[in-house]
């Protein structure tokens, strides 16, 4: 370990100017609802050389736009994935284990950042800027750890896969984790860069999205005409109000969220249409039921008790009655959760105190896409990373240069122990 956190200290300048020139390439994903994002193109490019510099083999390749219904996933519809490939670069080394290191290229969007969002600022020890955290400091650690091993001078076996993947963002479902391992890249081990605080995340919960429609009858306000959509859906409301009491009873940590509710164009027009998404999060336990019970891996069982409480609630209004909501599940973000004593894990861990901090273990309150490799691939997975808690997303996002260099180190040293 040693070895390692002296060298990660000799190569900080080095990944700080990889991180700022990482950040001050726009990739925010196609979808995050900034009107100019450009998507993750430019990012791969400029990471491709950077891996065929280091020995690696590369692949660029775009999802295919089948891709949810490939991997058996509940994705958002016509999604373009043209154009914006997810990276991948191999070194082999012979014959023994396989190792998956992941980190998604897309960020959020920019606006109403209170920094630059693309300057790459290095200050107070901390670079800043959108993607510091969440996942460019991330891919730059991943990439760093694997360079400090190929220094070293050992005698290596097995093999490396570097994925730099799309869509992991902005309802994105993780589409680029699903398209390589519809590509075959499969592992002994996955270790995901998109952690937090170098600490040992062994598991997320699940996330489904439905999108609700209301129907009225437009008309004019001043006439009387017109069935307003707006009443309508406050009807709905109070029926997704009913089945978030009854879950949030049953599971207190698994919330039901609207996040959005919009309607109407124009204040003399009486709204013809009401929207509304939200989202219900779930535990494993419950895909473990779902599974049991005939189910693919998810929140089957969720999704129809959810379309039963509407329905029971609409039947008892007349223009409901005839004219239902429309219910869209734009996704099933399905968890996954490995136990603590996990042997990879704690190989993790003990690294993690060898370089002097005392290891955590967690589960991640938000989702991942770690959870694909783990639920549907069946390989044993890890969140390690060195973003910093709270930044991710935020106006003023930012890493600590000194959690990178740590991070890469015990990464280093965790693969020099699982490939010598």
């Amino acid at each position: 370990m040693q070895q390692f956190m002296e060298a990660a200290r000799a190569n900080q300048d080095a990944m700080v100017t990889r991180l700022q020139e990482l950040i001050r390439i726009d990739t925010r994903n196609l979808y995050s609802g900034d009107p100019d994002a450009p998507g993750e193109a430019a990012g791969q490019e400029y990471l491709e050389p950077v891996l065929r510099g280091m020995g690696a083999r590369t692949t660029m390749f775009d999802c295919p736009a089948d891709i949810y219904r490939r991997m058996s996933v509940i994705g958002p519809e016509n999604r373009d994935f043209r154009g914006r490939p997810n990276l991948v670069g191999e070194w082999e080394f012979g014959d023994g284990p396989r190792v998956i290191i992941n980190g998604h290229m897309d960020t959020v969007g920019a606006a109403g950042m209170a920094i630059e969002p693309f300057s790459g600022e290095l200050r107070d020890g901390a670079v800043w800027g959108r993607g510091a955290s969440d996942c460019k400091g991330g891919i730059v650690t991943g990439l760093a750890a694997i360079g400090l091993l190929l220094e070293a001078g050992l005698d290596l076996r097995g093999s490396i896969v570097f994925e730099s993947v799309v869509e992991e963002e902005c309802s994105g479902s993780g589409a680029g984790t699903l398209a390589c391992l519809d590509a075959g890249y499969r592992g002994d081990v996955a270790v995901f860069v998109d952690g937090n605080d170098l600490t040992v995340t062994l598991g997320c919960g699940g996330c489904l999205t439905a999108d609700v429609t209301v129907e009225g009858r437009e008309g004019h306000a001043a006439a009387g005409t017109g069935i307003s959509a707006i009443d309508k859906a406050f009807l709905v409301k109070q029926a997704i109000d009913r089945f978030k009491a009854e879950r949030e009873a049953q599971r207190p940590d698994c919330r039901v969220n609207i996040g959005i509710f919009r309607s109407g164009v124009h204040a003399a027009v009486v709204p013809g249409s009401a929207y509304m998404s939200l989202n219900i999060v779930y535990a494993v336990e419950e895909a473990e039921e779902a599974r049991e019970a005939g189910h693919p891996w998810g929140a089957a069982p969720i999704r129809a008790r959810f379309e039963e409480v509407m329905r029971e609630a609409e039947a008892e209004d007349a223009w409901l009655r005839e004219h239902p909501s429309e219910i869209v599940w734009v996704k099933d973000l399905v968890p996954f959760d490995q136990p603590d004593d996990d042997p990879w894990a704690q190989r993790l861990a003990g690294l993690v105190r060898e370089s002097g901090r005392e290891p955590q273990f967690d589960r991640m309150t938000a989702w991942s896409d770690a959870a694909f490799p783990a639920a549907l691939g069946g390989m044993p997975t890890l969140l390690f990373g060195p973003s910093l808690g709270g930044e991710a997303h935020g106006p003023n996002e930012h890493i600590m240069v000194s959690d990178m260099i740590d991070c890469a180190a015990v990464l280093a040293a965790f693969l020099a122990e699982t490939l010598t």
